[in-house]
């Protein structure tokens, strides 16, 4: 089952060099792993440019001048106190 933590997409990338890394694989399994692994890869780079925005627009909000201003909200980030201010 897939998770939503970088934690976890650690430790699934980690298993995966598990696998690539057995002695007793075959030709096709290895293929199969490799592949595996260059998919694993794109999707991972993905989610962590996506953090990577998340985070710098957490970043953004709590170091703005301006309390007014906002992200859209297809960020979905908000400072805390613009929570208690609804």
């Amino acid at each position: 089952m897939a998770s939503n933590r970088l934690e976890d997409l650690n430790d699934m990338l980690f298993n995966q060099l598990v696998r690539l890394d057995k002695d007793d694989i075959s030709d096709d399994e290895l293929k199969k792993e490799v592949d595996r692994s260059k998919a694993m890869n794109s999707v991972a780079h993905t989610i962590v440019d996506n953090a990577r925005v998340v985070l710098d627009a957490a970043k953004f909000m709590d170091n703005r001048i301006d309390l007014r201003s906002n992200l859209p909200h297809m960020i979905g980030v908000e400072a805390p106190h613009d929570k208690s201010n609804k």
